[in-house]
């Protein structure tokens, strides 16, 4: 897995993260856009995606959602590509196993 915290655009003032990266578990890349919450402890999350099997496919379509979020630095997407290069989805994995099971994806499709 890899993560990488993001800057908010300056029109984002309520924004203090954007965190993304790549989750093989899932298959997915995945982005989580954090804002300060109104006096809780824990954050508010305004996005969550990336959290079903294989929803986000590719660092290009991961990066056209982040961009109405935050500054995109220059080689992201090559480095994300990298990350799931290196670490790909791997079904032999037990917990890729239990995911595969509960979401009825992967080898053979559905259950």
């Amino acid at each position: 897995m890899s993560r990488y915290s993001l800057k908010p655009l300056s029109h984002h003032a309520d924004l203090f993260e954007v965190a993304l990266g790549w989750d093989p578990g899932l298959d997915t890349f995945f982005v989580t856009v954090f804002a300060a919450s109104d006096g809780e402890p824990d954050p508010d999350v305004r996005l969550w995606r990336g959290t079903t099997f294989r929803e986000i496919p590719s660092a290009s379509a991961l990066l056209s959602i982040v961009r109405d979020y935050a500054e995109v630095p220059e080689g992201l997407a090559s480095r994300l590509e990298i990350d799931r290069l290196r670490n790909p989805h791997d079904q032999t994995r037990p917990i890729s196993t239990l995911i595969v099971g509960l979401l009825g994806a992967g080898r053979g499709g559905s259950r």
